[in-house]
């Protein structure tokens, strides 16, 4: 299995997620129950495999519905609303994109 080069904080409750993937909820039903991104539950899906020898699959986590996607438009990149909030913005704040090395960085325009 290939992981990731990076440090993944293990403190989720590894317990109560198997026992939600063994009654077969979904990877909505899971990600809000941890108040988590899917991407976050992809990351932990994948350490509790490695921890475990096996392979778990969690029902909806690769058919995200289109509405759910990011949307990509001629100018720019549209956010969820609820993404805005979890990092402090609201809908109609204005950026200014940078691109240094392999990262993109939005620094929010005042009073945009």
């Amino acid at each position: 299995m290939i992981m990731p080069n990076r440090n993944y904080d293990n403190s989720y409750d590894q317990d109560k997620l198997r026992k939600m993937i063994r009654e077969g909820k979904t990877a909505k039903e899971i990600t809000a129950e941890f108040h988590i991104t899917t991407y976050t539950l992809l990351e932990q899906l994948i350490m509790l495999q490695e921890i475990d020898q096996r392979v778990y699959i969690i029902r909806g986590l690769f058919n995200h519905p289109e509405e759910e996607k990011q949307k990509f438009r001629k100018e720019g990149i549209v956010f969820h609303e609820e993404v805005l909030e979890k990092i402090g913005y609201k809908p109609g704040d204005a950026f200014e994109m940078r691109a240094i090395g392999n990262r993109i960085i939005l620094e929010n325009i005042k009073g945009g």
